[in-house]
């Protein structure tokens, strides 16, 4: 299988959306459960190398049990890779599962922190709101986040007080020697968690991430809003 080089996957671990999450407060947040389909389309381009990586996702984030969960379809040229990527907040900290489903593999360790609130900052800058379609008929709000090293803007959709689904997001910056453009969908979101197998990870995960060899970076923490 060919690889990608380490620098140009590190964009995939910068916490696109919600770079300033010690903030007091916040504008809105996602419900605590939730479910959805989230697509991504990125451009990167460097001195010497450039192409789109595509993913179609499924997501589901508890923040009630503080984890998340996303069965990640990843395509770059000729790479691709199927896995799930779990996240669990254990007695020993904060985990991450990823189990290899299509070869029967599954890697674990330890992150930093804390398992994070889905929450848009109060240093945002509020865009408004506004229609999608038809003007009376779907009511979004977007927000610019500035972040060290990519700028994102972020539509959601208010859903009560506090409350808001995640529309959209568009982000562009620089990382390494790579310019990053990133266009973000979630679609089909529902509230709650309908099964909660999709959590479950094989109990014989390892350790030893030497045999590792999928072209995605693990330690990314932006598949649910920054998460």
């Amino acid at each position: 299988m060919h690889t990608v080089p380490r620098v140009t996957m590190q964009w995939i671990s910068v916490a696109v959306i919600l770079c300033s999450l010690a903030s007091l407060g916040w504008m809105c947040c996602t419900p605590d459960q939730w479910e959805g389909t989230q697509s991504e389309f990125a451009g990167y381009a460097g001195y010497v190398r450039h192409g789109l990586i595509t993913e179609y996702n499924h997501v589901a984030y508890d923040f009630t049990a503080k984890r998340s969960a996303v069965y990640l379809r990843y395509v770059n040229g000729d790479i691709e890779a199927k896995i799930k990527v779990v996240v669990l907040s254990e007695d020993k900290g904060l985990m991450v599962y990823v189990d290899d489903y299509e070869k029967g593999s599954c890697w674990k360790k330890k992150l930093e922190g804390e398992f994070r609130k889905a929450c848009i900052p109060d240093d945002a800058k509020s865009y408004g709101e506004y229609y999608l379609g038809l003007d009376g008929g779907y009511k979004v709000s977007s927000y610019k986040i500035r972040g060290k090293r990519m700028n994102t803007i972020l539509t959601v959709q208010p859903v009560s007080e506090g409350v808001c689904a995640p529309i959209g997001e568009i982000s562009m910056g620089r990382v390494g020697h790579y310019d990053i453009l990133k266009n973000v969908g979630f679609v089909d979101i529902t509230p709650g968690i309908k099964n909660e197998t999709v959590f479950d990870v094989p109990r014989d995960c390892t350790e030893d991430w030497s045999d590792f060899d999928l072209p995605i970076e693990i330690d990314r923490q932006d598949y649910v809003l920054g998460v």
